[in-house]
């Protein structure tokens, strides 16, 4: 199998538009650990993390744990993407998060693994060599600081990825929230506002032949908009704007909507719509249960290219 067909295969297992990996290869986006919703809650609401986060903050909402009654939030997720055709083996996403609260400051921890996929290479007489594994994880470590209704975050990322060959990165991100009130609302109106900036970082060499790559950087914008009744009833809208920037050439503007009911502060059942404008678009819809202090969320993501497999997402959290 030539150089080419094997990053195509590469780039579809990554969750790449099988037509837009054809038509440019250069132009899918390295690195999809990095793009990979962690939260089945975020994920459910077609993408949006620029809400409110219940568990797995760091890959989300940092900030949030400052705001909730806890000290501590552990959490570990699970996202299924199935079999690729081509290759050997199942696409799954795992990944553990750790916060923990010191008054206005909170400290976070997180590991990502993406693996699972095994490629057997083929010489010219056509016969097959050792199989390879393909994954990447990151270490991520994480702060956030509250001051009033505002709060910002920071974060710095370590990848290894390999992908028939090895290499590393090392990205940062940051953002800032403003917030309707202090303490969480129950009832009447309260509303979330944040922007970010991510996986800003140097160039990579998968191989010592290959060209240079770059983490998918970008900015953004959204938000979630939410009414409670007599603490019986929620309902919150949420939506937001992501544009990768960096590398060029890769560039697109993602949006992410959804939109969630919250009964007796227990039973939550959401949906949500996400469209980039490199071609992946699909719809979302998960549940929600809260037996304090256990969070369990699920999701569901419908294919987002022709042709292409849903996925499952699954997170279980913890807040003490």
């Amino acid at each position: 199998m030539n150089k080419k067909a094997i990053v195509l295969l590469l780039a579809t297992a990554l969750g790449a538009p099988v037509a837009h990996a054809q038509k440019a290869v250069k132009a899918t986006r390295s690195l999809p650990i990095l793009e990979y919703a962690t939260s089945a809650r975020s994920a459910a609401l077609g993408g949006n993390h620029y809400g409110e986060s219940d568990v797995a903050h760091l890959y989300t909402n940092p900030t949030s744990l400052l705001y909730q009654s806890s000290n501590l939030s552990v959490a570990g997720g699970l996202r299924s993407f199935g079999k690729i055709e081509g290759l050997d083996g199942s696409l799954n996403l795992y990944n553990a998060t750790v916060g923990l609260r010191f008054g206005s400051h909170a400290f976070f921890g997180g590991v990502r693994y993406l693996g699972g996929l095994k490629f057997t290479p083929i010489d010219q007489n056509e016969r097959a060599k050792k199989s390879r594994n393909l994954y990447d994880y990151s270490a991520d470590l994480g702060y956030a600081y509250r001051f009033g209704i505002f709060s910002v975050y920071a974060k710095g990322s370590y990848i290894y990825t390999d992908q028939g060959s090895a290499s590393s990165a090392v990205v940062f991100g940051g953002g800032a929230f403003v917030r309707s009130s202090e303490e969480p609302a129950s009832t009447g109106l309260d509303f979330i506002l944040g922007a970010k900036v991510d996986n800003l970082g140097a160039g990579y060499k998968q191989s010592s032949r290959s060209k240079m790559a770059y983490p998918p950087a970008y900015a953004g914008i959204g938000g979630e908009i939410g009414y409670g009744v007599e603490g019986e009833h929620h309902l919150s809208l949420g939506a937001g704007l992501d544009y990768f920037f960096y590398p060029s050439n890769a560039s697109s503007a993602a949006l992410h909507f959804g939109g969630e009911y919250l009964y007796h502060q227990m039973f939550a059942v959401r949906a949500g719509y996400q469209h980039d404008t490199n071609g992946v678009k699909g719809f979302s819809a998960g549940l929600g249960l809260r037996f304090k202090p256990l969070a369990i969320d699920a999701a569901y993501l419908a294919p987002t290219y022709t042709d292409g497999k849903p996925s499952f997402l699954l997170t279980l959290g913890l807040n003490l």
